[in-house]
């Protein structure tokens, strides 16, 4: 999905390229060809911003969002239409600013609406403050250089500030506060997901502030190119917002982001301080007189710059290294906290679920056998003779032997048991999910049988033999409790007929 839109986006401003190297920019043909590239491409977005709001029918924000920018994208289509109209009834435009200036002005009037919904709707995930400064010093610099060099000439030229004024910086006014507003965006959610979409907006309104400027120097220096070599390039925007709508993901999930975070925050850190040199070597260029003063200015100001350059990485470096001190103990409490939790509800020996931990499965599975009408059994094992071997073994060996009659019993019942340790030598056994009878006397038989092949003590084999009792659900009881019980009384009569024997409690 995503490679096939970045191939859309990019056929598409390249065929327009191609067209206009072939045609011309002077012909009637060649606009109507622009017009048509123009036109579609907008229409193409538009297509895109459609699907992202029927994709995203249930989240409200982002329908709207999406619908914002379909009415700046509405405004090309209209403006571009408009202006197609009079250029197959070779009529003249009716001004500086007339009405097909207006509709195109919208295009950025919505985009700056949907911006600030956006901001407005995500400011409790994006710390401003930590941002708005640098974005404040890129704003100022490169609209003081905007400024000086475009609108005061034109000021000094026409003796007033007119309509063809307002007309000329309003592209490159909403081009910076775009440009800054995406730049907080992108650095400020693009640890939380949809990076590449953000990216992707990030990068179109790069290009439209490339084209807004290169318009604004071709109507200043009266080059002979035409403005229409630019129209690829403000298409790329409107193009790019489409594509960053279907790729678009409502629920923000964190998803695999190519390029390296780190690099991303070292341009964040450094580019205020570039535009700020940017500033100070225009200002030196417009200097009076060059002598001690203005020298010793010029060297000491970039050297500040890099002084407090240096200062911040040092501080972003100490705040990584905390960053990854506070994660790394977290993680170490957290796998503390898992390590905790699984001591609290399993047996120390043989690390089968304790009777707490077996007690609440127990409870799901007669829950789940009644919704479902099956049938479950319970095992009462008792190791008969067990005080023996500790008195004749030691408890390291009574103990050895727990634990290898807990790995027998792991590996050889089937998978729809669940298998605990109630203390010394007792062990509890629970077959769930069971649709028939014979399964819980095949699993008796099983239990029997692990005791059939001796234990090696000390080097030394070692028969055991084992009392087995068994209640079924519901056949002997309903409840848990009772279930227990009428287990524990089968156990017992399986000793008192004589031990090493399974025995079912009669119906």
């Amino acid at each position: 999905m995503r490679k096939s839109i970045y191939i859309l986006i990019v056929g598409w401003i390249a065929s327009h390229f191609i067209w206009l190297s072939v045609v011309g920019t002077s012909s009637d043909l060649a606009h109507l060809g622009n017009s048509f590239f123009t036109t579609g491409g907008a229409l193409i977005s538009s297509v895109m911003l459609v699907s992202a709001i029927r994709k995203h029918v249930s989240r409200r924000f982002t329908r709207r969002l999406f619908l914002l920018l379909l009415l700046g994208n509405g405004s090309l289509v209209v403006g571009e239409f408009g202006q197609l109209f009079l250029n197959l009834q070779r009529a003249e435009r009716f001004g500086p600013f007339d009405w097909i200036d207006f509709v195109f002005s919208l295009q950025i009037i919505f985009y700056l609406v949907a911006f600030f919904y956006f901001l407005y709707n995500r400011r409790a995930q994006i710390n401003l403050r930590f941002f708005l400064f640098d974005e404040l010093i890129i704003l100022i610099v490169a609209g003081a250089i905007s400024w000086h060099y475009m609108i005061t000439p034109y000021l000094e030229d026409a003796g007033t500030f007119d309509i063809e004024a307002l007309l000329l910086i309003r592209y490159p006014l909403g081009d910076l506060l775009f440009l800054g507003g995406m730049i907080i965006l992108f650095f400020g959610v693009m640890k939380r997901g949809n990076s590449a979409s953000l990216l992707l907006i990030l990068l179109g309104f790069h290009l439209q502030l490339l084209a807004d400027l290169l318009y604004i120097v071709l109507y200043r220096g009266s080059f002979p190119i035409s403005a229409m070599w630019l129209d690829p390039i403000w298409l790329a925007t409107t193009l790019t917002v489409g594509g960053a709508a279907i790729l678009f993901d409502a629920d923000e999930r964190l998803t695999d982001f190519r390029l390296n975070r780190r690099v991303l925050d070292w341009i964040r850190l450094i580019t205020p301080y570039i535009f700020l040199l940017i500033l100070f070597i225009t200002m030196a260029r417009q200097a009076v007189s060059l002598n001690g003063l203005t020298i010793g200015l010029m060297i000491a100001t970039p050297l500040l710059i890099s002084r407090q350059l240096r200062i911040v990485m040092d501080n972003q470096r100490l705040r990584e290294n905390l960053e990854a001190k506070v994660e790394e103990r977290t993680a170490a409490l957290e796998q503390a906290l898992e390590e905790m939790e699984h001591i609290a509800y399993h047996d120390a020996l043989t690390n089968l679920p304790n009777r707490y931990l077996f007690a609440r499965l127990f409870k799901e599975e007669l829950r789940r056998a009644a919704t479902h009408q099956r049938l479950a059994a319970l095992y009462f094992i008792d190791v008969d003779h067990f005080k023996q071997i500790n008195d004749t073994y030691g408890h390291q060996m009574g103990d050895q032997l727990i634990i290898d009659l807990a790995s027998r019993l792991e590996k050889r019942l089937p998978h729809n048991t669940v298998i605990s340790r109630q203390g010394g030598d007792e062990f509890v056994v629970l077959l769930f999910d069971v649709k028939e009878s014979q399964e819980i006397d095949e699993c008796g038989e099983q239990l029997i049988e692990l005791f059939e092949r001796p234990f090696i003590l000390q080097d030394t084999p070692v028969f055991m033999t084992a009392s087995i009792g068994c209640a079924i659900y519901p056949t002997h009881a309903t409840s848990r409790t009772k279930l227990i019980e009428q287990a524990d009384l089968a156990m017992y009569e399986a000793k008192r007929r004589g031990k090493n024997q399974f025995f079912v409690q009669v119906d």
